[in-house]
């Protein structure tokens, strides 16, 4: 894991690196290069050294080629083994080297072989080829103004920059895809690539992969469809175990982490509870019975409104943009635990309730919808119509906190999404898994690279989206409840007796700052969001200054 920045004519020096520390304190370079008398080149990184613990030469180079690598190629092994059968040879233990000549010898189709969360820059002596990982984990900004073009992994690596008006950030509370809130600053996104040419200034983007979408499923049979979910997630966890330092786990009370729990093998775990929760949102309970039938050792983390004021300066530093979540302090506070534990690599269970339906509101819509073969329905659908609204109107009701008004102008956002041609269930995991996930995972990314930490996610392992798009709906939800083949995969690799396998309602990991800021209990994300985008802009300020 480490921090990248760079770029043509760029308006950083070194400290822009020193910025990135935070992601990369065990190494740091940063060298400019003269091109010609109109362009200068510009090459930095920070790097975390997981895989290859020793010092190595940086940037790494490759004849006249050189890459900036954040992230993880969980594959490298695999794919090197490949390369050196087309006679390629090796001066480093790292993925980092292996994703540079995988692009050397395929070109931009290598990235189709990387099974990873990544963003990278490669400079080839003539142009930049920039690229993002399928699902979005690893971040890359840029900015390209005349004769510059500047990139890295924060928007704090810039220096100067300015805030600007979002629509799109003021109607769903976070950025995603190519937008921020930063004046000429652009997101690469998820599964996407660039070229920069700097002698001709063109910039070209184009996507490289997207969530398949099965007009009729794959998969039907139950225990089928249940053995290559386990099949398939065993070895997205085994892939994620691969490092030269441990591996720790987040541990909540639900079934994601459980199975990650009970299929890593993993000696120590984190898990988070609020006091001010203790009877109403209890983690600990759950989180400890699976740790003692696991021989897991579980550290409690239990935050407070003390830590949470000293903190919050941190939070804007570190989060950039809000990201409308109440988890961004719970996963700061988990983070710093797990590295001042020593570890470095800590596995999470983001991206299930997106691909297997897991959110409450889904499973209110999904539950709502009328039998659409009943006769009467059929006679009577353009007036049902005008009643309940289309699939895609009932959900941005239900997404948008902007109240009716909010839902049209989500709509119109998300309209080249959706299809008509599928079913609520596949159009909801799909706009669920490609854009409200991004914020989950900018957040992830932020407030574990604060405290030098590489967070790994094996739902997101692209194999087990392409899986979760192929089944039929009833194996994603069935009798009211999503993640159907979550808990039968549970329960087949969990200990019978879990306390967890009986559980009802699972929450998430929210924080009680509406009762600590204003003495109520509420989950309302409004005043949230205001003090998060407070502390965003005096971080800005500050680094500029």
């Amino acid at each position: 894991m480490c921090g990248i920045l760079g770029g043509i004519n760029v308006t950083f020096g070194a400290e822009g690196a020193e910025r990135l520390r935070h992601r990369g304190p065990d190494q740091q370079s940063f060298v400019v290069e003269r091109i010609n008398d109109d362009l200068t080149l510009s090459l930095g990184q920070t790097r975390l050294n997981i895989v290859d613990r020793h010092d190595i030469d940086l940037p790494v180079r490759v004849g006249k080629a050189s890459i900036l690598f954040n992230g993880e190629i969980y594959n490298w092994i695999e794919l090197r083994q490949d390369l050196e059968g087309l006679g390629w040879t090796f001066h480093t233990h790292t993925d980092t080297e292996v994703a540079l000549a995988a692009y050397l010898q395929w070109g931009h189709a290598c990235l189709s072989r990387f099974n990873g969360m990544f963003a990278l820059a490669i400079w080839d002596g003539e142009r930049f080829f920039c690229a993002r990982d399928r699902m979005g984990k690893k971040p890359l900004f840029y900015r390209c103004r005349g004769k510059t073009f500047e990139f890295a992994s924060e928007v704090k690596a810039f220096g100067h920059v300015e805030l600007v008006g979002n629509e799109l950030f003021d109607l769903f509370e976070f950025c995603f895809n190519e937008h921020t809130v930063y004046q000429d600053v652009f997101m690469l996104r998820p599964g996407a690539y660039l070229f920069f040419d700097p002698r001709k200034g063109t910039l070209l983007t184009a996507s490289y992969w997207d969530i398949p979408h099965q007009v009729e499923p794959e998969i039907r049979d139950e225990k089928v469809a249940i053995d290559r979910f386990i099949e398939l997630l065993e070895d997205a966890v085994k892939l994620r175990m691969r490092a030269d330092v441990p591996v720790a786990l987040f541990l909540s009370g639900g079934l994601d982490s459980s199975l990650i729990a009970g299929l890593s093998g993993v000696k120590e775990a984190f898990t988070c509870q609020f006091d001010e929760f203790k009877t109403s949102i209890n983690e600990e309970d759950y989180a400890k019975d699976l740790a003692g039938r696991l021989g897991i050792t579980v550290h409690m983390v239990r935050p407070s409104k003390e830590e949470f004021l000293r903190d919050l300066p941190a939070l804007g530093y570190h989060l950039e943009m809000p990201t409308g979540s109440f988890s961004v302090f719970p996963l700061f506070c988990l983070a710093r635990a797990v590295r001042e534990a020593g570890y470095k690599v800590v596995l999470s269970g983001e991206g299930s309730d997106e691909l297997f339906c897991g959110y409450a509101r889904n499973e209110f819509l999904l539950s709502e919808g009328r039998e659409r073969n009943d006769a009467k329905v059929q006679n009577y659908k353009a007036m049902l119509g005008r009643y309940d609204g289309s699939d895609l109107e009932r959900f941005c009701r239900m997404a948008s906190r902007s109240r009716i008004e909010g839902a049209s102008f989500m709509k119109a956002y998300l309209l080249h999404l959706w299809s008509d041609r599928k079913s609520m269930l596949e159009n909801v995991s799909y706009v669920e898994s490609r854009i409200f996930l991004q914020p989950l995972l900018q957040m992830g990314d932020r407030m574990t690279m604060a405290h030098s930490v590489e967070g790994r996610c094996p739902f997101l392992d692209y194999r087990m989206v392409e899986l979760a798009f192929s089944l039929d709906d009833s194996l994603r939800y069935r009798d009211g409840t999503g993640k159907w083949i979550v808990q039968q995969a549970a329960r087949k690799v969990l200990p019978k007796d879990s306390l967890l396998l009986q559980r009802n309602v699972k929450h998430g990991l929210p924080t009680p700052v509406n009762l600590w800021m204003q003495g109520r209990h509420s989950f309302d994300r409004k005043y949230w969001n205001a003090i998060l985008t407070a502390e965003c802009i005096k971080s800005l300020a500050s680094n500029q200054s």
